[in-house]
C-alpha cells in the first residue's frame, strides 16, 4: 500500500473546498489537463508538460487500497482509500458528479475536521503540485495519514 497527497480542483482554487467536497461525496478523486491528453495508460502522456508528469503516476502507479490525503488550501481535508483502477473518459458528464476525465473511485473518507475540531490550531501542509506519492514515512503528510487511519 502506498500513501499519496492530492488536491482536487480544476484551475479554480477559489472553489477548492467545494470541488473536494463534491468529489469525495460522489466517491471519486481525479485530475485533468487544460486540453485533453487522452488516456494516461496510452502513449498520450508523452505530450503533457514536464511539470505534470506526476499525473501519470495517478494512472500507472496508484493501486486499489492506497490511501490519499486530500489537501485544500494547504490544509488537510480528508484521507480516502482507493477502490478502483484508473479510469479515463473523453467527455465528462455532470451526472457522474466529477469534473475530471482521469479518475478513480474512493471510499472510507476520514475527515480531518472530525478529529481536529479547532481550525485555528490547524497546521499547514504546503502543496504546490496536484499529486505526489509519499515515500518518506517521517514526512508530515505520511504521518498524518497513519494517524487518521488509526483513529477509525
Amino acid at each position: 500500500m502506498n500513501y499519496w497527497r492530492m488536491q482536487l480542483h480544476p484551475d479554480d482554487s477559489a472553489n477548492a473546498g467545494l470541488y473536494a467536497n463534491q468529489s469525495i461525496a460522489a466517491g471519486f478523486i481525479g485530475l485533468d489537463f487544460a486540453t485533453d491528453v487522452g488516456d494516461l495508460l496510452s502513449d498520450a502522456h508523452q505530450e503533457i508538460l514536464s511539470t505534470q508528469k506526476d499525473y501519470v503516476d495517478f494512472a500507472k502507479n496508484m493501486e486499489v487500497g492506497d490511501k490519499v490525503l486530500i489537501i485544500v488550501h494547504h490544509f488537510p481535508f480528508a484521507v480516502v482509500t482507493v477502490t478502483s483502477d484508473y479510469n479515463y473518459i473523453r467527455r465528462t458528464e455532470p451526472e457522474l458528479g466529477v469534473w475530471f476525465r482521469h479518475f478513480r473511485r474512493v471510499e472510507d473518507a476520514i475527515y480531518y475536521s472530525d478529529f481536529h475540531t479547532n481550525a485555528k490550531s490547524w497546521e499547514q501542509y504546503i502543496m504546490t503540485d496536484t499529486i505526489s506519492i509519499l515515500r518518506d514515512p517521517e514526512s508530515k503528510s505520511y504521518r498524518l495519514i497513519e494517524e487518521m487511519s488509526n483513529q477509525t
